[in-house]
């Protein structure tokens, strides 16, 4: 065991730097009794972190004080906290186990933070793999479901992946180690407890080598799984686009392709778009103006693109005063001067609108268009919806969301970015200009 330890942690760099100590999370149970003992025996610099999730009551609270007298063996820092994770997943509407595992990490990466450490050890093996492989594949989480656990993402590595169970407690029996039994791996009520306790011995059966196996088969998927993810990486450079917040991604040229559904779940999956939705909008993607939903992303389908935006909060009516100088829109700023006409040149540039001073009558409002809403643009003699002037402009649909108008009392002067309104234009008769400028700040 040892020396497959020291050799897993060369083979696939899990610790480069010995200086500073690794954290360990120690819940008392044999797997990361083992975990601190060969890091002991390793000369390696370690500190152990306990989490109380106040699940057990008096077990927890006696797997507390355990821990802690291990690290006191041990003569290492040792860091303890106590939850409350039914509140914490009631409050948040996830599972206990999912609530618990986010509670621990966010412990464990503030200790990181507050002592400069990079690392995080967890004691997963691989009848912990095989449990997960199998859960994703019932879930149906795509292709990456069946990698399993990874031995190092981003702060946390995993040292006893190369281990079974099995190996674990016989070299914790062989070392006359102690270690504190967790009284709720055996409720089958956990998913994961019913996969390991009554799935995976049934699986046996079928093939006494199922781990050897499923390891085979893991390193082949994990491998087609490079080589599927760099075909992604390459479509993805050739038909993405971002701009001004929008993920724009030409799909036209790719969704008739018989893989059409599976790349573009990859594609969207960091959206938080579901498999299901991806199915629904191949069989839509023609339908221009279309949008579907995730959690914090809306899709549109524009004319030649997918367009994927952030939800953000509708923009809110604002007062312009004739003091006002600055307000902030579209992560921009809106700049207003006033200047004497003789002295001004205009600026041809749809970001900036020059209208007449005194043909204005404060405070202006500036608000989203609505439906409805017309103006008379500029060079033109009759007036226009605002809605046909941004199809006129082919305004993709998520943009034209977002345009905003400035009013004098009920009537547009300017559609922000596009158009100002002929009526409040300057001209020789002019006397002050009234500008105003949207711009980076």
């Amino acid at each position: 065991m040892f020396t497959s330890f020291l050799s897993f942690l060369a083979h696939k760099k899990l610790i480069v730097d010995n200086d500073h100590p690794t954290l360990l999370a120690v819940s008392g149970g044999v797997d990361s009794v083992v975990l601190c003992h060969l890091f002991k025996k390793a000369c390696l610099p370690f500190a152990i972190a306990h989490c109380n999730f106040n699940l057990r009551g008096a077990e927890a609270d006696g797997a507390t004080a355990f821990v802690k007298a291990l690290a006191a063996s041990y003569e290492v820092p040792f860091y303890t906290t106590r939850f409350d994770t039914k509140t914490f997943a009631n409050n948040h509407k996830i599972s206990i186990q999912m609530a618990a595992r986010s509670l621990r990490y966010q412990f464990f990466d503030r200790l990181l933070q507050q002592h400069g450490w990079n690392k995080i050890a967890t004691a997963h093996h691989w009848d912990d793999v095989m449990e997960t492989i199998l859960l994703n594949f019932i879930k149906g989480t795509g292709i990456k479901g069946f990698y399993g656990i990874q031995p190092m993402h981003h702060q946390i590595i995993r040292p006893l992946l190369f281990a079974r169970k099995k190996e674990i407690i016989d070299y914790a029996q062989q070392q006359k180690l102690h270690w504190e039994e967790d009284s709720s791996n055996q409720c089958n009520h956990y998913q994961r407890n019913f996969i390991r306790n009554k799935v995976i011995p049934l699986l046996h059966q079928v093939n006494p080598n199922l781990a050897s196996t499923m390891q085979t088969t893991t390193i082949q998927l994990k491998e087609i799984g490079n080589i599927f993810e760099n075909q992604v990486y390459n479509i993805k450079k050739k038909i993405s686009t971002f701009k001004e917040g929008i993920h724009y991604l030409a799909m036209h040229s790719i969704i008739d392709q018989p893989w059409a559904t599976t790349v573009t779940f990859e594609l969207l999956r960091p959206y938080g778009f579901t498999f299901k939705q991806i199915k629904q909008l191949l069989t839509t993607t023609r339908s221009s103006g279309k949008m579907i939903h995730s959690t914090e992303y809306t899709l549109y389908i524009d004319r030649e693109n997918w367009l994927v935006q952030k939800k953000t909060e509708p923009f809110r009516e604002q007062v312009i005063a004739d003091t006002t100088r600055s307000i902030a829109y579209e992560h921009h700023l809106l700049y207003f001067h006033c200047y004497k006409n003789a002295n001004y040149m205009l600026k041809k540039t749809t970001m900036t609108a020059a209208l007449d001073y005194d043909k204005l009558q404060f405070p202006l409002i500036m608000r989203p268009w609505q439906s409805g809403d017309f103006f008379y643009p500029l060079g033109m003699k009759g007036r226009k919806k605002i809605s046909d002037l941004l199809i006129d402009l082919k305004i993709p649909i998520p943009i034209k969301e977002r345009v905003c108008v400035i009013l004098s009392k009920d009537e547009i002067v300017w559609v922000i970015g596009h158009r100002i309104d002929e009526r409040f234009k300057v001209n020789e008769t002019t006397k002050m200009v009234y500008e105003i400028t949207w711009t980076k700040p």
